[in-house]
């Protein structure tokens, strides 16, 4: 699976050709074993060394910025769920109120 994404990855990367990456998806066939995947990777990297830092420079990159983004959503996320049990929380004062000042006590 991971695999897999790497090459997602390298195929959806920039507009200009990456020799590493077209080696590695030349060479790539449909029921390949992970393990021959990783082989692959690792002859088109010894192949095309300065290729292949830059395809592990953009990935690094995308891995800051998908990481960036989900501390983004899941801060927005905790401050919707502070603001609904504040507000459940406020609902259920005025009820407790409500209820207390009409007691006959």
């Amino acid at each position: 699976m991971f695999n897999a994404l790497i090459i997602a990855a390298l195929a959806a990367g920039p507009a200009s050709s990456s020799p590493y990456a077209d080696c590695v998806l030349a060479n790539i066939q449909p029921g390949l074993s992970d393990r021959a995947v990783l082989l692959v990777q690792h002859a088109c990297a010894a192949k095309y060394p300065a290729s292949y830092a830059e395809a592990i420079e953009l990935e690094r990159r995308q891995s800051v910025q998908r990481q960036a983004q989900f501390d983004a959503d899941h801060a927005a996320a905790a401050r919707s769920a502070n603001a609904a049990a504040a507000a459940a929380q406020a609902a259920a004062d005025r009820s407790a109120a409500q209820t207390k000042g009409a007691d006959p006590k």
